[in-house]
C-alpha cells in the first residue's frame, strides 16, 4: 500500500508536476482553493480538498508521510495583505503543527530567491511574508522535533504550464508566435534557471533523504548551481526554437527598481546526495516550447 503524501498548491505550476511524477511512488493528497476549478490535474491521480476543508480531520485520515508546501500568493494585484499572510503564513505554519501532531516524516516549503536583497519594489509584500514563514516553520521545528522540515530556497524554475503572467512564460509564447519584436531590458541581470523536471526531481530525494538530517530545520538552495544572463537566455530560447525573425530589443526598458542582479543557488546539501540538473538550458527550453499551446 502507497504511503500519502500531501501536496498544497497542486494545480499551480509546480505542484502539477510534481502530482504527475510522485503519483507512481504515493497516494497524493492535494489542497487547492478551489477543486472544481482546476486548470492542470487530472482528478484521477489526486483525491483533493479545499483550503476551506478542515485539515485536522484531513490529516487524521490519511496520516500523510510528507508535506510538500507549494501553494503561494504574490499578491500581484493589489489583494489585502490578511490574504497573502493566510496563504504564505498561516497556512504553512497550521500544516507543520498538524505534520508533528501526526507523526509526519518531513515537511518541505518551498521559498522564493526573491526573498535575497532588497526585494522587487511591486513584490515587497510577498518577499516579507516567505521570509516571516521561514522564521516560522524554524521556531516550530526546533520546539518540537518530531518532523524534519527542509526549507528550500529556489531559484528561477521554468517549463511547461507555468502561468501565462509570468516572464518566462510570456517569452516563449512570443517567441512561437514569432511576434516581430520584444522590447526588453539590456538583460545583463543573472539568473539561476532551473526546468522544472529537475526541481520536482530534487524534491523526490529530499523526501526520500530526509532522515539523514541531523537537525530539524534545514535551509538551503534549490538550483543548478550556475546562472545565465537574461540576455543569453532569451537568445538561447530564440535559437532552439528555429525562430530567425523575432527582433530582441534589449535596452528598451529600464531595470526593475532594486533589481536582483545576479541570482544562483548554492545547492550544498543536493550535491552532497549526489543530486545533479539531468536538463541543459537548451533541453529544457525545448520541452518547454514542444509543450506550451498557442
Amino acid at each position: 500500500m502507497k504511503q500519502s503524501l500531501f501536496i498544497t498548491g497542486a494545480d499551480g505550476f509546480l505542484g502539477h508536476h510534481l502530482v504527475q511524477q510522485l503519483s507512481k511512488t504515493y497516494t497524493i493528497i492535494g489542497l487547492v482553493r478551489s477543486p472544481q476549478n482546476l486548470k492542470r490535474l487530472k482528478a484521477e491521480q489526486i483525491t483533493l480538498y479545499s483550503t476551506n476543508d478542515p485539515l485536522d480531520e484531513v490529516f487524521d485520515r490519511y496520516r500523510p508521510i510528507g508535506i510538500v508546501h507549494t501553494a503561494t500568493k504574490y499578491g500581484r494585484t493589489d489583494e489585502p495583505v490578511p490574504g497573502l499572510l493566510d496563504v504564505n503564513v498561516d497556512l504553512p505554519v497550521h500544516l507543520l503543527e498538524l505534520s508533528q501532531k501526526y507523526n509526519s516524516k518531513v515537511f518541505i516549503n518551498i521559498g522564493s530567491f526573491i526573498t535575497q536583497g532588497k526585494g522587487y519594489n511591486y513584490l515587497q509584500d510577498y518577499a516579507l511574508s516567505k521570509k516571516q514563514c521561514s522564521q516560522w516553520l524554524q521556531l516550530i521545528a526546533n520546539k518540537n522535533d518530531t518532523c524534519k522540515v527542509i526549507d528550500f530556497t529556489l531559484y528561477h524554475p521554468f517549463g511547461p504550464g507555468d502561468s501565462d503572467s509570468k516572464f518566462v512564460s510570456n517569452m516563449v509564447r512570443a517567441i512561437k508566435e514569432r511576434t516581430s519584436f520584444i522590447d526588453l531590458t539590456p538583460g545583463e541581470q543573472k539568473r539561476d534557471f532551473i526546468y522544472v523536471g529537475d526541481v520536482v526531481n530534487a524534491i523526490e530525494l529530499a523526501l526520500n533523504r530526509s532522515a539523514d538530517l541531523q537537525t530539524p530545520y534545514t535551509q538551503t538552495d534549490l538550483g543548478t548551481g550556475s546562472s545565465h544572463t537574461l540576455r543569453y537566455f532569451l537568445e538561447t530560447l530564440k535559437k532552439v526554437s528555429g525562430n530567425t525573425e523575432t527582433e530582441l530589443r534589449f535596452g528598451k526598458l529600464p531595470y526593475r527598481e532594486n533589481e536582483i542582479m545576479e541570482a544562483k543557488a548554492a545547492p550544498d546539501l543536493l550535491v552532497s546526495w549526489g543530486w545533479k540538473p539531468n536538463y541543459t538550458l537548451d533541453q529544457g527550453l525545448l520541452l518547454t516550447l514542444d509543450q506550451t499551446i498557442i
